[in-house]
């Protein structure tokens, strides 16, 4: 063979070889010269730092594990490489992803798998009721996957919410509450009329799907519905926790809004922050990626709210972060409210909070995905 045909068949691997070498080089450079980012807008999180060189955290691996995540954390364009790489997993048809499946009219949707630790959480949070020396009632979501599983693909594989098999298992556990809210149906039914329950990129309901149920179980206490002067606030631009996950170029985006109520007065104390407000909303959370967690300003163990409601009944609640859209509207038919996480709560339990406050009721908030996979209701005492 001549050598200008040998120089020939080389250059094809030679031109890759130099892309890939000039490829590391601009990321290597670009992390090592960029300035290191403290929190990921899009993954939500704080990233991890450069971890400090020391013998002991090179003897223990401290150092070396540090420093994967540091690089791993603070590679040059990470979002929009992970952009890139869902963009080219669309375009080649693939239909799930990182645990969430792509469907139907722009809607990510959360796989979901019964677990073992849902017979658990249902144990414990029915003993609680059966000896709660007041009245306990349960508002339990389902997941968008459920409501919206008319969007999923077709081979989407994932386990059914209101499945007909567990039938039996719900409707025993629904027997031990005073007031049982499941809104399957109702939910089906705003998103056939064009109501948006649940947003396309995020794991949380919207507002009006959290309004939607709250009726239902204000409804079933024959204390009215939420008829308060409501003024709805939208215009938000929202990619939600799902989009973090499978980021994709031009995405469409959600339009985030909640309601507020001009006449309402709140008083909203974070008890372990030592921190109060008179606003369920700071508006200047609502300038930063997670907009759902503008609500609130996010999960918090305890809070006790106050507010200008009529008939001064006091209520306990335990939630998750479903509760969010809820609890505004909830402080303008409880006087008082004691907003209990048990993630972070663990410097008591439920029982003792009705004790000393003469809380009337307890109220469950919680999601379906929460009560099949949390650990933590072994806090309710």
């Amino acid at each position: 063979m001549r050598k200008e045909d040998i120089k020939r068949d080389k250059l094809p691997s030679i031109i890759m070889t130099g892309v890939f070498i000039g490829y590391l080089a601009v990321f290597s450079l670009g992390t090592l010269l960029i300035k290191d980012r403290e929190f990921s807008e899009m993954e939500n999180r704080p990233l991890a730092q450069k971890p400090e060189l020391t013998t002991e955290a090179v003897m223990n691996g401290e150092f070396g594990n540090g420093t994967e995540k540091y690089m791993s954390d603070q590679i040059f364009l990470k979002d929009k490489m992970m952009s890139l790489k869902t963009s080219f997993d669309l375009m080649s048809g693939r239909t799930y992803q990182n645990g969430v499946y792509f469907g139907k009219g722009g809607y990510l949707m959360q796989r979901f798998t019964f677990s073992d630790q849902l017979e658990t959480n249902m144990k414990l949070i029915t003993d609680f009721a059966d000896s709660c020396t007041v009245p306990v009632s349960m508002i339990l979501a389902p997941n968008s996957i459920c409501v919206n599983a008319d969007r999923l693909p077709k081979d989407a594989v994932t386990d059914n919410q209101v499945d007909i098999h567990r039938v039996s298992q719900f409707e025993k556990f629904a027997g031990h509450f005073h007031n049982y809210v499941m809104p399957y149906s109702r939910l089906v039914e705003l998103q056939e009329q064009g109501i948006q329950t649940y947003f396309r990129t995020d794991h949380h309901w919207t507002v009006s799907g959290a309004r939607a149920t709250l009726d239902m179980w204000l409804d079933k206490e024959g204390i009215g519905g939420t008829d308060a002067p409501y003024e709805y606030l939208d215009g938000y631009k929202f990619y939600g926790t799902l989009y973090s996950k499978v980021p994709a170029f031009g995405a469409k985006s959600d339009n985030f809004g909640y309601f507020f109520n001009p006449e309402g007065q709140y008083t909203i104390e974070y008890v372990m922050e030592g921190r109060t407000t008179d606003r369920f909303v700071d508006e200047a959370d609502l300038e930063k990626k997670d907009k759902y967690g503008a609500l609130l300003g996010g999960n918090f163990a305890l809070l006790h709210i106050t507010s200008n409601a009529a008939g001064g009944r006091k209520l306990v609640v335990v939630k998750d972060s479903y509760a969010n859209a809820m609890l505004p509207m909830l402080a303008d038919k409880f006087s008082e409210m004691w907003v209990v996480d048990l993630r972070y709560y663990h410097t008591g339990t439920v029982s003792e909070l009705i004790e000393q406050n003469g809380a009337d009721e307890v109220l469950f908030i919680h999601n379906m995905d929460f009560l099949n996979e949390d650990r933590n209701f072994v806090w309710l005492g």
